[in-house]
């Protein structure tokens, strides 16, 4: 029996209800996702302004402080007024010189207001406009508590700022100071004054075509600028890594959810005219499309009353298995595309866990962990990083994908190492040239646990030295617990990886094993460097022996690249410094023969030992030239009669060159110049030289009294001799007993 438009009717009393349904629904989720969005993104926004703005600040402050050093270190004029050395210049043509250098980086930065340079040896001031005395400059104060601080580098706080006692007001400012010579008792301080005002205007030109304000405030929370636009509630602050100021951001009045308001008071008035659009559309689609169906419907009962059998089967599964091979394709094709983004989520996952960008718990941890098909359980982690060295060659002798091929090779060899073992890793490689691994165990870690890591990152190391045609260093953290310190062990990993410049590549580095040095251990190496550099320059071959034991010191670990790179970059300014009072033909002989190639082993070489074989050759071979010269000169032999007399009767109280012109019969001026020609330095500085080595080496291994060794050295006045040990060493006799 035939039935009138049955689909029809059902289509509209189904589909109706559950139109108004969804379309309240939607209403309801619409505004909340709209709100949520508006705040995710307000402050998303402040974020990223308030980034830009901390990095516009710290590129100014950097570029300011580079330009600095590279002034510092360029300027022979600087150094001359610094320490007085004024080699027959009129001192002012020398100040003259240097105010217009500082003339000069001022105009680089008009963000500067002032600089000038406080000399201590006689409390001079030295600014772009005059010359003052600490007594009479009004900045005194600051520089008198400054001058005191360890560091010697910094930038301070908000602070006034006077030049001359008769300006009305004082200029609010933002110093940064610098104690010269870095790493040594400082000789002078320079001090270069940022106004204040420059960041006013600097803040309202960036937040001028946004809609956010920004503050900025120093470490004692005073407001320096601002954009002075008004504004609600901070929404983000970030504080800088370079001046340690503080930057804080939100949006201006009149700007926060205005659209969410606008679409709100329109909003009603537009669902209505929806729902009753949707409505007749409903009625409409579902009349069209019942009729066909319907008639189908119909025909088909027509034909199986005629026929009186049930044919309609086949007709059904031949649709219904057309339909599920269609679905079957493209579930398919989900799945591929599924998978790539899979290995894409779980890497992005294993670097939010080692480098702890933001928080995971243990649930969202085992949910991760479970659809990428690895441990879900973990009590105790630990991380080791391995690490290709010299990657520039390893980049140059390989093509992309032979590189691609060989990093897949040294991932599977490290699972199937740590399979043999029964230990569950994850490895993912975290850049060019580092694999990051990541162990992990349902139990507490045990030592044999932890020695078994070392073995399977030794035999990894072995196997890519033996196999293939580079090496590997693998650096080991230490085992912790929770998920905290999965980035723990990462960090430590990183560290123990800093130490393959002083102990070498192609190692496993273990981070429990290392030792750190202290500051103190630093300065005793900055102490021989300067002792290395002075038997160098007097000819004495003993600096050999001070040069291997300061390398090997470094290869005994504990220092990381950066602190032997410093190291090393003071080695090579003490060097060149020192030997800048030789005469003209051996500096050069220097500059042409040794600062190169100096410079380029820092560049290229990965280890300390390589460095030292560099660093060896090129002293030596700068010393036999400097033996030619002086070989070809007259007086060599009986200049050097002199000196073995001097280091032979250093003791006696009266040695002067008038005492040596009378041993010799030379004249005492002759015998002082061709003295400062051969050597480097006067006959005083020279004697004084041998003394101090010797009082030192006294200092170290007996208990006399100071004043006893004093007078054993020739010193008659104790005050003489404690002036003389701290102008070379830096320190008094009785601190250097102590350390």
């Amino acid at each position: 029996m035939r039935t009138k438009n049955p689909w029809f009717f059902k289509l509209i009393t189904t589909y109706l209800p559950i139109l108004y349904v969804v379309v309240l629904a939607l209403s309801f989720l619409f505004f909340m996702t709209l709100s949520d969005l508006s705040n995710k993104q307000t402050v998303k926004s402040n974020e990223a302004f308030t980034k830009y703005v901390t990095q516009r600040l710290d590129s100014l402050l950097e570029n300011i402080d580079q330009i600095t050093i590279t002034e510092i270190n360029s300027d022979k004029e600087l150094q001359n007024y610094m320490f007085q050395k004024y080699d027959d210049a009129s001192p002012y043509l020398l100040n003259s010189a240097i105010s217009n250098r500082f003339s000069k980086i001022k105009m680089s930065f008009p963000m500067i207001h002032s600089i000038y340079f406080y000399r201590i040896s006689d409390q001079s001031i030295l600014s772009l406009e005059s010359m003052h005395t600490l007594d009479r400059f009004p900045d005194r104060d600051f520089i008198t508590k400054e001058i005191e601080k360890p560091f010697s580098s910094y930038w301070t706080d908000k602070r006034p700022y006077k030049e001359f006692e008769t300006q009305a007001s004082a200029v609010p400012v933002l110093s940064l100071v610098k104690k010269l010579p870095m790493f040594t008792n400082p000789y002078g301080m320079l001090v270069i004054n940022i106004d204040i005002n420059a960041f006013q205007a600097l803040l309202q030109d960036m937040s001028k075509q946004t809609v956010s304000y920004v503050k900025l405030f120093d470490k004692q929370e005073n407001l320096l600028a601002s954009s002075n636009e008004a504004g609600g509630r901070d929404l983000y602050s970030l504080r800088s890594s370079v001046s340690n100021l503080e930057i804080r951001s939100g949006l201006k009045d009149g700007y926060e959810y205005g659209l969410l308001s606008e679409l709100y008071s329109n909003w009603i008035i537009a669902g209505m005219i929806l729902v009753l659009l949707a409505t007749i559309g409903t009625i409409y689609l579902s009349k069209r499309y019942a009729r066909p169906i319907d008639a189908s419907v119909n025909r088909i009962s027509d034909f199986f009353s005629k026929q009186q059998i049930d044919n309609t089967s086949r007709e059904l599964l031949h649709f219904v298995d057309s339909a599920v091979d269609q679905i079957i394709d493209y579930a398919n094709r989900y799945q591929s595309q599924s998978d790539t983004n899979l290995l894409y989520r779980k890497k992005h996952f294993f670097h939010e866990l080692l480098d702890g960008d933001r928080e995971i718990d243990k649930v969202e941890y085992r949910e991760e962990m479970k659809s990428f098909g690895l441990q879900t359980d973990g009590v105790d982690f630990a991380v080791i990083l391995v690490e290709i060295d010299r990657m520039s060659d390893f980049s140059h002798n390989y093509s992309y994908r032979d590189q691609y091929l060989l990093k897949f090779v040294i991932t599977n060899v490290w699972d199937e190492l740590a399979a043999e073992q029964d230990l569950k890793v994850w490895s993912e490689w975290m850049s060019a040239e580092t694999l990051g691994v990541m162990f992990s165990s349902e139990n507490r870690f045990e030592e044999a646990q932890s020695a078994q890591m070392i073995a399977i990152g030794e035999q990894l190391r072995a196997w890519v030295e033996t196999n293939l045609k580079f090496t590997v260093t693998i650096g080991v953290g230490t085992m912790l617990e929770q998920l905290s310190g999965i980035r723990k062990s990462f960090q430590q990993a990183k560290e123990a990886l800093q130490l393959k410049t002083s102990i070498g590549n192609n190692r496993v580095i273990v981070y429990k094993e290392t030792v750190r040095q202290t500051e103190a251990e630093l300065f005793d190496l900055l102490e021989l460097t300067r002792s290395i550099t002075q038997l160098y320059k007097s000819g004495n071959e003993d600096w050999r022996k001070q040069f291997e034991y300061f390398f090997t010191v470094l290869g005994k670990g504990g220092h990381t690249s950066k602190e032997i790179i410093n190291l090393i970059n003071y080695m090579c300014f003490t060097f060149t410094k020192e030997l800048s009072d030789f005469p003209a033909e051996y500096v050069e002989m220097w500059k042409q023969t040794a600062l190169g190639p100096m410079t380029e082993a820092l560049q290229i070489y990965e280890t300390a030992e390589e460095i030292k074989q560099t660093y060896f050759a090129v002293l030596i071979q700068v010393e036999e030239n400097w033996k030619g010269i002086r070989e070809s000169r007259n007086n060599r032999h009986l200049i050097y009669q002199v000196r073995q007399y001097i280091e032979q009767n250093y003791a006696n109280s009266d040695m002067s060159l008038q005492l040596l012109s009378e041993q010799f019969g030379m004249n005492k001026s002759y015998v002082s110049r061709i003295f400062k020609d051969e050597f480097g330095e006067n006959f005083v500085d020279y004697l004084a030289g041998i003394r101090i080595q010797h009082a030192k080496q006294m200092l170290e291994d007996t208990q006399l009294p100071i004043q006893d060794i004093a007078v054993q050295i020739g010193y008659v006045h104790y005050f003489t001799f404690i002036r003389a040990f701290k102008k070379l060493i830096g320190i008094s006799p009785s601190d250097y007993r102590k350390k």
